[in-house]
C-alpha cells in the first residue's frame, strides 16, 4: 500500500513527536518460576516494538520502522519476526549458579503471532495520530519459554539481549497445597 508522500511525511512527523515525548519505557520484566527442582518457567514482558526496531532496523528512525513494518504483508512480517526472535532466543541465557558455564537451555518458546504484532504497531501509529503529544507505549508482549536442567536448580543468573535494555527479574517458587472441595483448605501463607 503506497501513501502519498505528504501524508507519509505527516504520519512520520506525528509519530516522531509522540515517540520523543514517550522516552520512558514501561518496565521490561521477566518472571522466573521454579516449577520443580529442575524446571523453571520463564515469562518475559517486553516493549516489543522497541526491541524489534533495535534488531530489525536500528539505522532508521522509530517512526519509519513502525510505518514500514505495520504495512507489511503478514507473511513478510512473519519472516522478519522469525529473524528477530532467533536473535532474541540466542541472546537470552540462564546459567546455574554458582559457577559460569553451566547453561540451562531454553526451549518451548512461545512468541506472539505476526497479526498481533502488526495490530500492536498499527495501534501505536493511531495513538500518535490522535494524540501527537501523548506518551505512546505498547502493552508489553508476553513471551514464554522453559528452562530444564539435568541438575537441581537452587540459583541462576540470567542474560538478556541488549535490545531488551533493562529487565526487572522477579523469581519465586510457588507453595502448593491441595484444597478439598468439601472443607476449608490448609492455611495459605505468603
Amino acid at each position: 500500500m503506497k501513501m502519498p508522500s505528504l501524508r507519509a511525511a505527516t504520519l512520520v512527523a506525528l509519530i516522531l513527536a509522540a515517540s520523543a515525548a514517550a522516552h520512558e519505557l514501561q518496565e521490561n520484566r521477566a518472571t522466573l518460576v521454579l516449577r520443580d527442582k529442575t524446571h523453571i518457567a520463564v515469562t518475559l514482558y517486553i516493549a516489543y516494538s522497541d526491541a524489534l526496531h533495535q534488531v530489525l532496523m536500528p539505522q532508521r528512525p522509530f517512526a519509519s520502522f513502525l510505518l514500514i513494518y505495520s504495512a507489511m504483508k503478514p507473511e513478510d512480517l512473519q519472516k522478519e519476526l522469525l529473524r528477530a526472535q532467533s536473535r532474541f532466543q540466542s541472546e537470552t541465557r540462564i546459567y546455574l549458579s554458582p559457577g559460569p558455564g553451566r547453561e540451562v537451555p531454553l526451549t518451548n518458546w512461545v512468541w506472539p503471532d505476526a497479526k498481533r504484532v502488526q495490530a500492536m504497531m498499527q495501534q501505536r501509529i493511531m495513538a500518535a495520530m490522535v494524540d501527537p503529544n501523548g506518551h505512546a507505549h505498547d502493552t508489553p508482549i508476553e513471551i514464554r519459554a522453559d528452562a530444564n536442567s539435568p541438575h537441581e536448580i537452587t540459583a541462576v543468573t540470567v542474560k538478556f539481549p541488549e535490545e531488551f535494555q533493562k529487565v526487572l527479574v522477579v523469581s519465586y517458587r510457588p507453595n502448593q497445597v491441595w484444597a478439598d472441595g468439601k472443607a476449608l483448605s490448609p492455611e495459605v501463607r505468603f
